[in-house]
């Protein structure tokens, strides 16, 4: 006996964030085999770039991470690719960043969160992990050390996610407002407010070329605080 009752429909919502992430990892892909379909020792073509931005990543993690940054290279390049291209699909007309969107920029930070912690421990085992929230302080202050440094690992995935939603809110923002103060001044039919109509063209194209700078910052920042959470969660302290 169905528990619905008939001549009700259920449909399941579906985020316009979720499509336009689906659609990211898409290019993704489409992207990769356009670098791997015709591997030569002599790279050329989009798998010259391809190795190019993931020679940057691999040589920013040794660094921010140690001996042990190759187990994280996937980690990394994925958080970079797919911010990126989440970032720049929003200035094509028609598409919407998904990084615009709270949920999917917290869902980001809590992925960094969670493997922050797990790689952590999985390297130095629970206690040794935990034992360094406490600090090198007198008795007294481990427990007031232990409640700082809990609400810094809390406040890390809010500041990732705030920061990215923040800026590429913005730049969304700026590039409507532009499209729409053409569409209300152009047809207007006054000679003074079509006039005005020639100042967001010239200027939705700076906007789109900041937008660009901003996509690519907002994710290389991204990869590199994952890069410099993880480096301080697995990194061992020199005696």
């Amino acid at each position: 006996m169905s528990a619905i009752p008939e001549g009700i429909e259920y449909h399941l919502p579906i985020d316009l964030s979720l499509i336009m992430s689906w659609i990211a990892v898409g290019i993704i892909f489409l992207i990769s085999w356009l670098g791997v379909r015709r591997m030569a020792k002599v790279p050329k073509g989009m798998q010259n770039f391809l190795e190019w931005i993931l020679g940057i990543i691999m040589q920013f993690a040794d660094d921010m991470v140690g001996p042990t940054a190759p187990q994280y290279y996937p980690l990394f390049c994925m958080l970079f690719f797919f911010i990126l291209v989440s970032n720049l699909m929003g200035l094509v007309p028609g598409l919407v960043s998904s990084t615009s969107r709270l949920s999917t920029t917290a869902g980001l930070a809590l992925i960094v969160f969670f493997a922050t912690h797990f790689f952590g421990i999985r390297e130095k085992g629970l206690w040794n992990y935990v034992k360094r929230w406490f600090g090198n302080v007198p008795t007294w202050l481990k427990p007031f050390m232990f409640v700082i440094e809990l609400m810094s690992e809390l406040a890390r995935p809010l500041s990732l996610s705030f920061r990215l939603f923040g800026n590429i809110l913005a730049k969304e923002i700026l590039l409507g407002v532009l499209a729409l103060l053409v569409v209300i001044f152009l047809p207007s039919g006054n000679i003074i407010q079509e006039c005005l109509s020639v100042v967001p063209i010239v200027l939705r194209p700076l906007i789109i070329l900041l937008g660009l700078l901003v996509s690519v910052i907002q994710a290389f920042v991204f990869m590199i605080l994952a890069m410099v959470y993880i480096g301080g969660a697995v990194s061992h302290e020199a005696h």
